[in-house]
C-alpha cells in the first residue's frame, strides 16, 4: 500500500510529481523522423555545394597560374630576341656600319 499526497486517500495509485508534457506516439515520430531527415538532407546539400565551389575556384586558380607562366615565358623569349637585336646593333656600330634611313 502506497499513500500518495494528502488529499488522495486511494490506496496503491501513485501520483505523478512531475507531469508529461508531450506524448511521443506514431505521428510525432513520423515529423521527428522527417524533420531529421530534412535537416541532414540540407546540411548534405550545404556541403556538396561549398565543394563544388572550392573545385570551381581551384580550378579557376590553376587556369590563372598556367596564363602567368605562359605569359612569363612569352616575356622570357621576347626579351632574349631582344637583348639579340642590341647585340646585333652593337656589332654593327663596333665594324663601322651605319643604319640606313628610309
Amino acid at each position: 500500500m502506497i499513500f500518495i499526497g494528502k488529499r488522495n486517500k486511494d490506496l496503491g495509485i501513485r501520483k505523478r510529481t512531475i507531469e508529461r508534457r508531450f506524448f511521443l506516439g506514431p505521428t510525432s515520430l513520423k515529423i521527428l523522423v522527417v524533420v531529421i531527415l530534412a535537416a541532414f538532407s540540407l546540411f548534405y546539400l550545404s556541403q556538396s555545394s561549398q565543394s563544388a565551389t572550392r573545385s570551381y575556384i581551384v580550378s579557376n586558380l590553376e587556369e590563372q597560374k598556367k596564363n602567368a607562366t605562359s605569359e612569363k615565358e612569352r616575356l622570357e623569349i621576347e626579351a632574349n630576341r631582344l637583348k639579340a637585336l642590341s647585340l646585333i646593333q652593337d656589332k654593327a656600330k663596333e665594324k663601322g656600319m651605319e643604319q640606313v634611313s628610309e
